[in-house]
Formats: C-alpha cells, structure tokens, sequence
C-alpha cells in the first residue's frame, strides 16, 4: 500500500473567498501522491476554484452534483465514493487539515494491519475563530477495557459511546460500499449509524495512535453544523436513538423519517 492508493475527497458548497482560501491549506496539507476529488455543488465554479488553487501538484477531479441533487454531506460524500478508482479513500473537509505525519502513518499502519477496514486517527479539535485548543478525537479507542481490543472500535463500544470523528480516516472502498455508505437521511449521527453498520458485519476499524487530523469545529456554514444548527438537543438524540435501531440494515433505503418536535405540553403530560 502507498499514498498513491488512497483518494482523498474534499466536499465543498460555498465557494465565497474565505472559503476558498480555506480549500487552499486543506489541499495543501494532502500528501502529493494522493490524487483528489472535489464533490461539490455548482460546475460554474470548476474555474473560479482552478484559479483559486492555483498549481496544485495532485491528481485532481470534480465530482459535480446535478441540479436538484442532494446536496448534504453527506450525499457529497456517497456521489464521489462512487468515482473513486484507487482502494482507498480518506475525507478532508475544506476548513480542516491532515497533519505533517498523517501520510507516513498511513502507510506504516496499513501495511502491518492488512485485514482492517478503517483507520481512524487521533485528532487535534480546535475551536473556529478562537483557535481554542478543545482536545483529542477518537481517543477513547485506545482507553483500556472501552473495547475487548485496545485501538479496536467493536460494536459493543458503540452502543455506550458515540462521540467519533471520521474526518481524515481512510477507508477501504469495497469495503464502504458493502456496508452502504452514508444515510444523508440519517442527520447528524450519518457516521455514527455507518459505524455501527460497519462493526456489525465484522468489519475492523482501527485508531491509529498518532493524531493525524486538525479538526476545526462550528465553522457556522460548513455542512455539518448547517445540520446541527437547525436541531436542538432533544431532536439530535432521537436521530442517534434512530441510529441504533436502524443499523442493521445494510443498503441505502427511500425512506421518510418524522422529525422530532416536543410538545409543548411535555412537562404537563409526564
């Protein structure tokens, strides 16, 4: 294994110029030898984003979504799965970074673990703006007795423990189409309910003990927090609680799912 089989996709709907700006460090911080795909939302942007990146020395496709289409993170994730031609895949957002080590880990650790599915890294979670250092990612992994194999995420853990950043893993692609890709129905815990699916069938996902990820939290128009901003704390807990009952299925399913909206008569009615 080496970089060259791992395509790093970077998901992107806002193109304003801090935006762009942003892109640049994230692609820059992608080792040279991976090739890229750009999963994003307008083709009228193709040249803006060209010029904005300037020379940039990887492999580097856009994946364009067609008019009308799913434009969630999760759907920018599952339409340029679909293109990817290399075994493995890795997810960069374009507001976050790989760090300097991310690419030598990979190779030294997939090369001594050849039977594992996903590799997660440690991360390092910053706050957007204040560049408030928030802590680890992915570490309770490595915690003795959280998992029957240390660095080993099962199943079992994830029924007690949900909190998992998958920016920056690498995945095997066969192995992602498999268990089904992302549910961009399922809002906020999509990687949570993959992982469960994932761990369900046996498939190893294994933390890497070296932090290989900059993640910057609440960038308040990326996609994930646009999710998050429009649900509140009780409604993000149903959508885990519907993640648990809901794993087991395998494929992507065209399905409806009610959103939870409290009463105002709760406190009253209990």
């Amino acid at each position: 294994m080496t970089l060259k089989d791992i395509t790093v996709i970077i998901p992107m709907v806002d193109f304003s110029s801090e935006n762009l700006e942003l892109l640049k460090k994230a692609v820059g911080s992608v080792p040279k030898e991976c090739p890229i795909k750009l999963s994003i939302s307008d083709s009228d942007k193709m040249q803006t984003i060209a010029d904005a990146l300037g020379n940039v020395p990887n492999k580097m496709d856009f994946v364009v979504a067609t008019e009308g289409a799913d434009t969630s993170f999760a759907a920018m994730v599952n339409r340029a799965v679909d293109t990817v031609e290399t075994k493995w895949f890795s997810i960069l957002e374009y507001d976050d970074v790989y760090t300097e080590i991310w690419g030598k880990s990979a190779e030294e650790w997939m090369k001594a673990k050849d039977d594992v599915s996903v590799f997660m890294f440690l991360e390092d979670i910053y706050e957007w703006g204040t560049e408030k250092y928030l802590g680890f990612g992915n570490e309770s992994v490595l915690a003795s007795a959280f998992s029957e194999v240390i660095g080993y995420l099962d199943n079992e853990a994830l029924q007690n423990f949900f909190d998992y950043y998958l920016t920056g893993s690498i995945f095997n692609v066969e192995d992602w189409k498999e268990v089904g890709a992302l549910k961009p129905l399922i809002k906020v815990t999509f990687w949570y309910e993959w992982l469960l699916r994932a761990t369900k069938k046996g498939k190893k996902v294994f933390v890497v003990p070296r932090v290989g990820y900059r993640h910057n939290m609440g960038k308040k128009n990326s996609l994930t927090e646009i999710y998050k901003d429009s649900l509140g704390e009780d409604e993000i807990q149903w959508w885990f609680d519907l993640a648990k009952r809901d794993y087991f299925f395998k494929e992507m399913k065209d399905k409806e799912y009610y959103t939870y909206k409290p009463s105002e008569n709760d406190e009253d009615e209990n």
